[in-house]
């Protein structure tokens, strides 16, 4: 793994066009052709998946990439923002010119994202975003506002949602590593490339922020509130790894019933199906591992509040020796 870059070198290639990611336009859609690699769905890991016909599954990989789309808005708009802006007066941030330097590319960044992702699910389906709606299957419900804002709130002392934000910034860089090395999937034929393109542009900026977050938890999350930034990244997980019937997993599944009448019949137990992934290992390990976020690991490994987190993180298989991610 390459060595963490410096604030002063994040920004200089930010500078770079060369190195930023352009998703201004979405690309020619080709819907006959799968969005995501089917290990990266839900119903993928239920024994229902292989009852499904071609279409029916061809349909929700679909359907579920442009869930993935706006699972990253969400998190670029309702939590990193939310983190940054109070970091910024952050004792260790505020007087840094080139982290705050950094931080502000970053937000402009995110915002860019978020618009090309948005762009994108409207032009593969203008029914479900019409003009001034950007998300469907990922609409917040009030408490799930709140709880966003209190994160918000809490970050100048308790910045716990910083490893939950890096987390999830290299987990899509994955996805799009995944995709570009390996375009055909399992069942479904190749991947579409205008969806292919977008993740890429998506994983240039990406690169970067990993780094950025890297900085913000060395400087952040300090020794002396580390059992509770920890109890409450525990407890964050809880709602992330628990699908629930109001979720957006469970509304995919609604919308491939109404493009897919036939399935109505099974509604229900499709539902239940991804209701049951809360309980399912090899399906909580595929949200959080060493492959795909190596860099947040390395940082979860020299946490000694973390040393538990295996008991809520499926998926992390903590290591005595590690070095600064």
């Amino acid at each position: 793994m390459t060595p963490r870059l410096s604030l002063d070198r994040i920004n200089q290639l930010s500078a770079d066009t060369g190195q930023c990611g352009d998703m201004a336009t979405p690309g020619r859609i080709d819907h006959s052709r799968p969005f995501v690699p089917e290990e990266h769905t839900q119903l993928y890991y239920t024994p229902l998946y292989a009852t499904l016909s071609h279409e029916q599954r061809l349909r929700y990989n679909q359907l579920f990439g442009l869930r993935l789309n706006e699972y990253i808005m969400t998190l670029e708009a309702e939590l990193i923002e939310r983190l940054l802006a109070p970091l910024r007066l952050h004792p260790l941030v505020r007087n840094d010119t080139a982290m705050l330097q950094a931080l502000d590319t970053m937000v402009a960044e995110e915002r860019r994202h978020y618009a090309g992702f948005a762009a994108f699910n409207q032009v593969c389906r203008p029914d479900l975003y019409p003009p001034g709606s950007d998300r469907y299957f990922s609409r917040l419900p009030w408490w799930t506002q709140g709880m966003f804002s209190i994160v918000g709130w809490l970050a100048h002392r308790y910045a716990f949602a910083l490893w939950y934000m890096m987390a999830m910034e290299e987990s899509a860089q994955s996805l799009a590593r995944d995709m570009l090395a390996q375009p055909r999937t399992e069942t479904l034929g190749t991947l579409d490339p205008a969806f292919v393109a977008l993740h890429h542009q998506h994983m240039k900026d990406e690169a970067r922020h990993v780094h950025l977050d890297a900085w913000l938890i060395e400087r952040c999350l300090d020794d002396r509130h580390a059992a509770l930034n920890a109890r409450l990244f525990m407890v964050m997980l809880q709602g992330v790894v628990r699908p629930t019937r109001g979720g957006s997993g469970a509304k995919v599944i609604r919308q491939l019933v109404r493009d897919r009448p036939e399935l109505a019949p099974r509604q229900d137990e499709l539902i239940g199906a991804v209701l049951a992934l809360k309980d399912d290992r090899r399906f909580q390990a595929s949200l959080f591992n060493r492959r795909i976020m190596p860099r947040t690991f390395e940082l979860f490994d020299a946490t000694p509040a973390l040393t538990d987190l295996g008991n809520k993180m499926v998926g992390y298989d903590r290591r005595a020796e590690a070095r600064t991610a």
